[in-house]
């Protein structure tokens, strides 16, 4: 059975190298890094030198750079840390509709402690409006957490004007930017950003390992308690192996860098072959700027669930939206903010590319796509009822 991969956006594959870095630091980092022997003294100089490379991929200091399990804990640091610790100043938080659920779900429990969130809309190509942003802050707000790019659609989001709004007015801003990083060039200081939310998994590094960038000065209440790891704001023995494998992943990103060119092109061989069918084929989020790895389709006659078992049958895996979405059978968020049809919310997947998928493998999936809708179009015209 043929297996092809196109479900990059929910984790990718481990970087070689990553691999190689990690078998290495796990059979000889194995000291405590809070220790002051020599043991400890060699796995905290890992951290370090992690820290570092992730600090230098953002535009930002290695002081800055705080370790957590992965892009959720980020997210939940960010929004509950910010929102406790500027609770005197307001309690007003503005955000999207479109966010991962990290941060949704986030906001929903702080609704639950009397803070106040204004969730903004988007257009139906997933665009967000600055002017309606603007309307929505007030004296009360102290945080705007908003994404760099959409994890369903691919649609990048104005997180540089936004910026360039809220910065004198004493707002923090967050941006969840796990499924960007490694894709667009991210500088912390061109986009005024407070707090950035990381994970190594979107990046061919280890699942279980982010980063929250903390822009100095930031006030932000630390929610994890115990011991002085991470200079006193995260307790907890740092996994070694892992934040070095998130390192080595970070050193790794040129490659994926010269890999853009390559993966855009078959992004949109794909797309364009698609509609070529026509079968009434829609790309969702096409009018907007995207992600150069991630398409999200709509296929009329066909559930996308129903799609993605026959493409499983074949061995080649997509998703039908956020993978930590996926267990709870409640219909994509994300394309129902954008104000889409209930047909075309369900009949959708996503297909996301990455630094390992070849021509052969889109070829094989369109040959496969193209037999199932023309097998769907047939049933439907010769539907007696």
């Amino acid at each position: 059975m043929v297996t092809i991969y196109l479900d990059y956006a929910a984790t990718t594959p481990l970087d070689p190298a990553v691999i190689n870095c990690m078998n290495d630091l796990a059979k000889n980092y194995f000291g405590n890094p809070s220790s002051v022997h020599a043991f400890g003294q060699r796995s905290k100089s890992i951290i370090e030198k992690a820290r570092k490379r992730i600090a230098e991929a953002i535009g930002a200091q290695p002081k800055e750079i705080l370790f957590t399990s992965g892009g959720t804990e980020s997210d939940n640091m960010a929004l509950v840390g910010a929102a406790i610790a500027n609770r005197d100043r307001g309690r007003h938080i503005v955000t999207t509709r479109l966010e991962h659920p990290a941060v949704l779900e986030t906001c929903k429990y702080l609704e639950t402690t009397g803070f106040d969130i204004t969730y903004l809309d988007v257009d139906t190509e997933g665009c967000l409006s600055i002017r309606q942003l603007e309307r929505s802050i007030s004296d009360e707000t102290v945080l705007v957490s908003v994404m760099l790019a959409n994890n369903e659609t691919g649609v990048l989001f104005p997180v540089r004007e936004i910026g360039e709004i809220i910065q004198q007015r004493n707002i923090l801003f967050h941006s969840d930017g796990v499924q960007a990083f490694g894709k667009l060039h991210i500088d912390v200081t061109d986009l005024k950003l407070d707090l950035l939310s990381l994970s190594a998994h979107k990046i061919y590094g280890p699942k279980g390992i982010g980063a929250l960038y903390i822009r100095s000065g930031s006030k932000l209440e630390k929610i994890f308690h115990g011991g002085a790891q991470e200079s006193g704001r995260r307790a907890g023995t740092e996994n070694v192996p892992a934040i070095g494998g998130f390192g080595e992943a970070v050193e790794q990103l040129a490659v994926q860098r010269e890999e853009r060119h390559r993966i855009k092109d078959l992004r949109d061989l794909l797309e364009k072959k698609l509609r070529e069918l026509k079968s009434g084929i829609l790309i969702n989020g096409v009018k907007s700027e995207r992600l150069y790895s991630h398409s999200n389709i709509f296929f009329p006659n066909i559930s996308g669930e129903n799609l993605l078992m026959k493409l499983d049958m074949n061995g080649i895996a997509v998703s039908t939206g956020s993978a930590c979405s996926s267990g709870s059978m409640q219909p994509s968020h994300v394309l129902t903010a954008m104000g889409l049809s209930a047909e075309r919310i369900t009949n959708s997947v996503r297909i996301s590319l990455g630094r390992f998928t070849t021509q052969e493998e889109i070829e094989f999936t369109l040959e496969k796509l193209a037999q199932v809708v023309n097998r769907e179009n047939t049933r439907v015209t010769h539907d007696p009822r």
